[in-house]
């Protein structure tokens, strides 16, 4: 097994200012938690780990999923962490405690990117299905499934207002459109930029 480090730098004085090591096949994906006192990492070891930014200390390990964690993401209060990993599924954590809140199940491929909407009340999370879902996060229902896309999906994002929810996929497009309408389940015209059974499209 390889054994890999990764360094937060300071952008100060561009010099590594904590040096965290871990015997990890791969990191996939990195977070930082809203007051920035620890940082989340997703691997292929099928973990999830919190580490203590000021220490460099490994503060505690999320085991669960059954294969690799390719999308870790901190709730905007910092008290949920949401992994997306290649079973398919998203699970939530409690980030105190270290325990599993909930999972979320429905896609039927890999779950490459998982982002909370900027209230925390939704999470959104694509996938190797084409799909992105939009989940409720106090209940774990699925609100809606967002198709489009011809080709896995690989990130999401929300709008800082929260109003908007984008998607980029490997099929070279991004698609975008309005929240609100996504959860109302309301139908309009394509390319009107508003998120429903069909989307807004920006080809790259």
């Amino acid at each position: 097994m390889k054994r890999f480090i990764f360094i937060i730098f300071s952008f100060s004085f561009l010099v590594s200012v904590s040096l965290f090591a871990a015997t990890l096949v791969s990191i996939n994906s990195l977070s930082f938690s809203p007051d920035g006192n620890l940082l989340a990492s997703g691997s292929d070891d099928k973990t999830t780990k919190l580490w203590d930014v000021k220490s460099g200390s490994l503060v505690r390990t999320l085991s669960g999923h059954t294969s690799y964690v390719y999308s870790v993401a901190f709730s905007p209060d910092g008290n949920l962490l949401a992994s997306g990993s290649e079973d398919k599924t998203t699970k939530l954590w409690d980030v105190k405690s270290g325990s599993l809140v909930r999972t979320l199940s429905g896609h039927t491929s890999y779950v490459y990117s998982v982002a909370f909407s900027p209230d925390g009340n939704l999470l959104a999370s694509g996938s190797g299905d084409k799909t992105t879902k939009l989940w409720d996060v106090k209940s774990g229902s699925l609100i809606r499934t967002l198709t489009g896309h011809t080709d896995p999906v690989y990130s999401v994002a929300f709008s800082p207002d929260g109003n908007l929810l984008a998607s980029g996929s490997s099929d070279g497009t991004l698609l975008f459109g309005d929240v609100e309408v996504a959860k109302k389940g309301q139908s309009v015209n394509p390319g009107s930029g508003k998120l429903a059974s069909t989307w807004g499209k920006i080809k790259s």
